[in-house]
């Protein structure tokens, strides 16, 4: 930890003042301990996982912040998104929890760019 797959950054949005904070949190180590503690939530948990809305509520964290956490975790397969959500999010469940259920690989669709279907 941390997981830091954009780059060697945990991820910003492209301004200098997001790439500023994500090195900041990065190597403060408030990168590490926000991972950390979504792994901990995820098993605490169990199999009813949690959303990025409901990992929010419970650590206080930024709705940009929180989804991204989760995104990271997920893109560098410590944890797993399920195809099923919950109240319109996604679920997050950790690695021992996902089941016989459907899980989604990290990322966006490619869309072919003369029908528009997935690739």
């Amino acid at each position: 930890m941390p997981e830091l797959p954009y780059e060697q950054t945990s991820g910003h949005s492209g301004t200098d003042t997001s790439k500023a904070r994500a090195i900041e949190a990065d190597q403060s180590g408030k990168t590490a301990k926000r991972q950390a503690q979504a792994i901990d939530l995820l098993n605490e948990n169990y199999g009813r996982g949690l959303t990025w809305k409901e990992f929010s509520s419970i650590t206080g964290l930024h709705h940009g912040t929180a989804s991204g956490v989760l995104s990271v975790l997920h893109k560098t397969g410590r944890i797993a998104r399920l195809k099923e959500s919950r109240n319109g999010c996604k679920v997050y469940v950790g690695l021992s929890w996902i089941e016989n259920r459907v899980v989604e690989k990290q990322g966006r669709n490619k869309c072919c760019p003369h029908c528009g279907g997935n690739l």
